[in-house]
């Protein structure tokens, strides 16, 4: 049928049929003969409303079409999220210019933490470009309480973990400084969203990112972006070595000495340098229950003076950090919660305060590692002490692990004329974990926002693994797992640490 669409002067039954219409009335030729009912010529009216003056309207594109139908998840500031690389940047430039307090946490020009190095590396990784939108729109998200922001978070760390897979599969992503920095992202989004309600997938991208820092090898880290990011991982693969209290390739000479071949180390480094020995002393401590007792006073006096050299090099280096600094490093001062509290027992009344957050970061990470050192060393005591004096082998009290009663046995007992280290009585730990304590509330200020519960949570950590289940620390060990309840605040994952 032939003509302009919409200009048949046919019946309805031709138009249909689509035929030529003889067009009698009232019922046309070709319906008599094919005995077909004939819809007639009556045709649908439309009505189109004109206002006078009115200018002529362009066809409805996509934009009007949201605007009419808008999707409820589209309503916050996060609708444009994955439409607008711009926006993408924007929400970034936010997340670090708002959240991560830089004049609370002052340090050299040459380097930065990695986390304000997001800006400045090139998303040319579509898991890097989804996963800082994830960790921006979640931070923005929390803090004005916009649920969209925090939806479209979730969808975008979604979309990360598959474009992470395929960075893994390929060949030359793999190596690349972007894959790495988004498996540092994603963990971070873990440990503040918590989208799996615990700690797997967290720990699963912290043996990733290991495990890509492995593969890439030790050049790959000497200098730019890529050994900001190294140093970013290293204290996380330290961390994961002394949970498992066997070390790994972070805790090698090697690798605390090679990736900074062009480049000072900072304080923090050569505190986690310390840091970096302890799992070598925690698996050989495990070990000292399965020698005799002759090799059990040998390998024990071993480790001590081991752990002494140890804290002669974190002396040096805090007098190193004292030296830098015209005033104090901290000064006591009276805890606003402790005022508001009615005096609350639980509380510690005096706590620390600081010139800055970086300060106390490191003050706070060299007096977790002295605890740590001085809880291993006076477990090492008791066994000198019950070897020697008593001539009886003890059950190994491990410091990370369940609280054991020295029991005695029926060994043999022998002497030795070997003298018990002399250096402190073993509980200097104790007084290192309770300046943790009172530096916790400076790190936990408003202003400090994520920076400072990041800033805090290693040290925390590596606290409570150094008290937990020594005799008489209940209430220290009580107090710490209390305040840092705070932290689920910011660190949804806290809970699960």
């Amino acid at each position: 049928m032939g003509g302009v669409r919409g200009k048949s002067q046919g019946c309805g039954t031709c138009r249909a049929r689509k035929i030529a219409c003889g067009q009698e009335r009232p019922r046309c030729s070709q319906c008599v003969k094919s005995n077909r009912q004939c819809a007639g010529y009556q045709r649908d009216k439309v009505f189109v409303l004109v206002q006078p003056g009115a200018k002529e309207s362009t066809r409805t594109n996509r934009q009007d079409i949201a605007k009419i139908n808008p999707n409820p998840f589209d309503q916050g500031p996060g609708h444009e999220i994955i439409m607008s690389c711009n926006i993408r940047q924007q929400l970034l430039d936010a997340f670090i210019g708002r959240c991560l307090p830089h004049p609370r946490f002052r340090t050299r020009s040459w380097y930065k933490p990695w986390l304000f190095l997001l800006a400045d590396i090139p998303t040319r990784s579509k898991a890097l470009e989804f996963s800082t939108l994830a960790i921006s729109s979640a931070v923005i998200g929390r803090r004005f309480n916009d649920s969209a922001l925090i939806h479209q978070s979730l969808r975008a760390y979604t979309r990360a973990l598959r474009e992470m897979q395929k960075a893994l599969w390929s060949g030359t992503l793999v190596r690349e400084d972007e894959t790495l920095a988004s498996c540092l992202v994603l963990s971070l989004y873990e440990l503040m969203e918590c989208p799996d309600n615990g700690a797997d997938a967290y720990q699963s991208h912290c043996k990733g990112y290991l495990s890509l820092v492995k593969a890439r090898g030790m050049h790959a880290h000497t200098d730019g972006i890529g050994h900001d990011l190294f140093v970013g991982v290293r204290l996380q693969g330290i961390l994961d070595a002394i949970g498992n209290r066997v070390p790994n390739f972070i805790c090698d000479p090697v690798w605390c000495k090679d990736p900074w071949a062009s480049r000072p180390k900072r304080m923090a480094d050569r505190i986690a340098d310390c840091l970096a020995r302890m799992p070598s002393i925690l698996q050989r401590y495990d070990q000292l229950s399965s020698l005799h007792r002759k090799e059990i006073l040998d390998s024990t006096y071993g480790l001590v003076e081991e752990c002494m050299r140890t804290d002669q090099t974190l002396e040096d280096i805090y007098e190193d950090l004292r030296l830098q600094l015209e005033g104090p490093l901290y000064w006591p001062v009276l805890s606003p919660l402790f005022k508001d509290s009615g005096h609350d027992q639980g509380l510690f009344p005096v706590i620390y305060d600081f010139p800055d957050l970086r300060t106390a970061t490191l003050l706070m990470l060299y007096w977790a590692t002295k605890a740590m050192l001085w809880a291993t060393l006076s477990n090492l005591y008791d066994v000198i002490h019950l070897q020697e004096v008593h001539g009886i082998t003890v059950p190994i009290v491990e410091v990370t692990s369940e609280k054991h009663e020295p029991s005695p046995s029926n060994d043999e007992q022998t002497s030795t004329e070997r003298n018990a280290p002399t250096m402190g009585d073993g509980k200097n730990y104790l007084r290192m974990a309770r300046n943790v304590c009172q530096s916790l509330e400076y790190c936990l200020q408003e202003d400090m926002s994520l920076l400072g519960m990041l800033a805090a949570s290693v040290p925390v950590i590596i606290t409570v693994w150094a008290i937990r289940y020594r005799h008489n620390d209940e209430a220290e060990l009580a107090w710490l797992m209390g305040a840092s309840q705070r932290m689920r605040q910011g660190l949804r994952m806290w809970t699960y640490i």
